[in-house]
């Protein structure tokens, strides 16, 4: 890389998190709910279409703040709530197996209405990756790569905007004092708390050479719940970076985001739409009934089968103090039983 090339990245970087943090501080000031992640993702998709789609932002950045995020969440996680995983399979079977159904409806629908193909429809809706979503997408030979990441990106938007306004506004309200991190976690020292630490970056490197889907969240998740398990105490991440991570990880999504490319959806788009707002409306239906099967609230529930990335929505349960752990497993559990089951039948069904 010349000099002249590594000197317009990082002006660029540094012109990106400037917008980034001023977006967050207007989002704080107007008290929108994830004001550092919502704000700095606002302020990317408005400086890379006015840049021409020429920000820059490094993928290491966006895993550094999916490390700092996969720790916080980790942290939290004890041999109880490792029961209570083993307690709550079957409630995530279920809660997965009604969004997978309420997915493939809202594509056949879209593909009745607007006429793209049903592959497309399917792996439009779909609340899985979008990565891996447009990985499969490649192999399925019906279906329209265009479509579906502009469905995917749809749908991706309306659910991390509209699902913290649902949380903060309609249900944080409910969640007791009693769920707030114990004392004795947050007050133990660095030293003691160094093993915890490590292992958050050592947890995603051992998942990337595992090939882990989402390895640089799902991996420092697992190994600092390893850790804590065997004993090392896990401090609270500290606010500023904390906050620093969300910008990290919001930066990185807006940028991918065109407003061009929205542009593009036509008459798919208000379906892409709908669709969206309909399976967060599902999604709370789910969130209900589970509260009367698990002893569980109706924020940790909602937030545990909203359609949204686990990174997303596991931030918002760690601002809100929900319960981490439930909204962790159920988020992992969906989003590995797409990976690992969904493909290979889609494939099946649509390559026949």
């Amino acid at each position: 890389m010349d000099g002249r090339m590594l000197k317009s990245k990082i002006e660029s970087i540094l012109l990106n998190f400037i917008v980034a943090a001023i977006a967050g501080f207007v989002f704080s000031i107007l008290r929108i709910p994830l004001p550092w992640l919502l704000g700095p993702l606002t302020g990317a998709i408005i400086y890379n279409a006015m840049s021409d789609n020429r920000a820059y932002w490094p993928v290491s950045l966006r895993n550094l703040a999916l490390i700092v995020m996969g720790y916080s969440m980790g942290r939290t996680m004890t041999i109880e709530t490792a029961r209570q995983f083993v307690g709550d399979l079957p409630a995530m079977l279920a809660a997965t197996l009604l969004t997978l159904i309420f997915g493939v409806v809202v594509g056949y629908i879209t593909c009745r209405k607007t006429g793209v193909s049903l592959a497309s429809g399917v792996l439009g809706s779909m609340p899985g990756g979008l990565t891996q979503m447009l990985l499969l997408t490649e192999e399925i030979d019906d279906s329209d790569l265009a479509v579906v990441t502009l469905m995917q990106t749809a749908r991706i938007l309306a659910v991390i905007f509209l699902v913290p306004f649902v949380a903060t506004y309609g249900l944080a309200s409910s969640v007791p004092a009693g769920q707030l991190l114990p004392a004795a976690v947050t007050e133990s020292g660095f030293v003691k708390a160094l093993p915890a630490i490590i292992m958050a970056p050592v947890g995603a490197w051992l998942a990337c050479r595992l090939k882990v889907p989402t390895p640089y969240l799902l991996g420092p998740i697992f190994a600092t719940a390893a850790a804590v398990m065997i004993g090392s105490p896990a401090p609270a991440v500290p606010r500023g970076m904390l906050n620093a991570a969300q910008i990290f990880f919001g930066v990185f999504m807006g940028i991918g985001i065109s407003l061009e490319s929205l542009k593009q959806l036509g008459r798919v788009f208000p379906y892409a739409i709908g669709g969206a707002l309909a399976m967060v409306a599902m999604s709370f239906t789910i969130a209900f009934g589970l509260t009367l099967f698990i002893p569980s609230t109706l924020l940790t529930t909602f937030l545990s089968t909203a359609p949204g990335g686990m990174a997303e929505m596991g931030i918002t349960a760690v601002i809100l103090h929900a319960d981490i752990t439930t909204v962790v497993s159920f988020q992992a559990f969906r989003l590995l039983s797409i990976l690992l089951a969904i493909p290979p039948l889609l494939k099946w069904r649509f390559n026949r």
